[in-house]
């Protein structure tokens, strides 16, 4: 692994955790990143342990919600249908729906993983595919009434959605709760489907990485953007959370598209 420093790895982890919950693309920005830090590699470890930070942020921002469906779940199997109430019903329907929705990526991720991995040091690609994700924010992020719940139809769509985020520059958050919202899906409830599909396919990828090669590296650096992804991650998801309920989701298409243009004629003059 590239030594690279403290303060590249707490820049790292901010791009990384900022982008990973915002609708901008993690992997989009780690490209740029990387170009512009000079960094070919952020290394397996590096990129293992702050991926893992966000997981946890997720886990500590729901923890509430994760609590009720996973006492929910296993109840309904130790103790029968019967033994818990609709509310608890509810909630072990919604941990069947992000196994639903998080089979789409999986496949996917695991099927064109290798024939996509040159689009990860493209950065021309990266920028046409960060104005693309602008373009679809414009339009699903458009305040709308909800029409219908969150059901296994709209559950399967937003799975479909993120498993085409795989490509850097697709925002992951940015597809999935944009599809959300333009089903008809009340906001909050897109906004926490959309975390909760998170867990699964953020540690799927990292065990990915993992497997790649041997993890080691000098310790500091290394905790430094984890703690960095950590902190950062959790005020992005709050920020996300503020952006959705107050139908600002949209305004970030008026920095990616401008963005996206221009790493575009940039990388297109090198």
């Amino acid at each position: 692994m590239e030594s690279i420093g403290v303060l590249k790895a707490i820049m790292l982890g901010i791009v990384q955790a900022l982008t990973e919950f915002l609708p901008v693309s993690s992997s989009g920005h780690l490209v740029i990143a990387k170009s512009l830090l000079k960094v070919s590699e952020v290394g397996i470890t590096m990129e293992v342990v702050t991926h893992f930070a966000t997981v946890v942020a997720v886990v500590i921002y729901l923890r509430r919600h994760i609590g009720r469906i996973l006492s929910a779940v296993w109840a309904r199997a130790t103790r029968g249908k019967a033994a818990i109430a609709e509310e608890g019903q509810r909630d072990v329907r919604l941990f069947w729906l992000v196994v639903l929705g998080t089979v789409p990526a999986g496949l996917l991720g695991l099927a064109l993983h290798g024939a996509i991995e040159h689009l990860f040091s493209d950065v021309t690609s990266t920028g046409i595919a960060l104005v693309a994700t602008g373009c679809f924010l414009l339009v699903a992020g458009r305040p709308r009434s909800p029409r219908s719940g969150l059901g296994l139809p709209q559950a399967l769509i937003v799975g479909l959605a993120q498993a085409v985020a795989i490509v850097p520059g697709l925002s992951r958050s940015g597809l999935t709760v944009g599809t959300g919202l333009a089903l008809g899906v009340e906001k909050r409830e897109a906004f926490e489907f959309s975390l909760l599909l998170s867990i699964p396919a953020v540690l799927g990828a990292t065990m990915l990485e993992a497997l790649k090669g041997g993890i080691g590296g000098d310790a500091l650096p290394i905790v430094a953007a984890a703690a960095t992804a950590l902190v950062v991650g959790y005020a992005a998801i709050a920020l996300l959370f503020r952006a959705i309920v107050r139908n600002r989701f949209h305004v970030f298409a008026y920095y990616l598209i401008p963005v996206g243009g221009l790493v575009v004629v940039l990388s297109r003059l090198r």
